[in-house]
């Protein structure tokens, strides 16, 4: 049986993605803040889990202690999910706020991808779910567009120095989607999280290293102008 581990499992795209590997034949351990929301995906059946806090900074290291708790000694995929967003000027972050969207969303999932190479041999897969605000600058979450920015850039690099370990990565750039991600200010023209699961799984079985959500957001790469492209959300 195979083995993945999701982080941000608890709802959303990471929660589909735990059904969907579950539905596939795999051990899932679900990570996420919740142990009440986490003891709930253990009905799906082969699902362990993992509470932590990536604002956390310890929380790699305990994540991996917990795997070897679970008597869990190798992972074939890792899928890093886990995120959030403040909406609020620059000028109105604090220290703290800055950190923590920059923890959580660019350092953490780096750190765990490095904490867990013990785990992840020659032909496992690494996915980073980044967001198409890596490429487009939107006022209203101006750290999150930042923090996934800087993920999008760690993860090109980190995609090379994973190669001659035989680890494959792929990142996925999704559109703003309908999830609890919005605290029910949800964006116009948002797409649904089913859409983004079903393009990471069709992404991983054809073994690609990008999957933009919808397909046609690849251009944006493309814009004369980026990064610096604006674009500001309607409801």
């Amino acid at each position: 049986m195979k083995t993945a581990l999701v982080t941000g499992a608890t709802g959303g795209i990471g929660k589909l993605l735990v059904e969907g590997l579950v539905e596939k034949g795999y051990l899932v351990i679900a990570v996420g803040r919740s142990r009440e929301r986490l003891k709930g995906l253990k009905s799906l059946g082969n699902v362990e889990y993992i509470v932590a806090d990536f604002r956390d900074r310890n929380s790699p290291e305990r994540i991996s202690g917990a795997l070897r708790e679970l008597g869990i000694g190798k992972l074939d995929l890792l899928i890093n999910n886990a995120g959030f967003a403040l909406r609020k000027p620059l000028l109105g972050h604090s220290g703290d706020d800055l950190e923590g969207v920059f923890r959580v969303n660019a350092v953490a999932p780096i750190e765990l991808t490095r904490e867990l190479l013990p785990f992840l041999g020659s032909g496992s897969t690494v996915v980073f779910v980044i967001s198409g605000v890596a490429f487009v600058n939107v006022p209203e979450i101006p750290s999150y567009c930042a923090a996934k920015g800087a993920l999008h850039y760690l993860a090109v690099n980190l995609e090379k120095e994973l190669l001659d370990r035989g680890i494959h990565v792929m990142r996925v750039y999704p559109k703003q989607v309908k999830t609890g991600f919005w605290n029910g200010k949800v964006p116009k023209g948002s797409i649904e999280p089913e859409e983004v699961a079903r393009a990471v799984f069709n992404g991983l079985e054809k073994g690609k290293r990008e999957v933009f959500v919808p397909g046609y957001l690849k251009l944006v790469k493309y814009l004369p102008n980026w990064p610096v492209f604006t674009y500001r959300f309607k409801y």
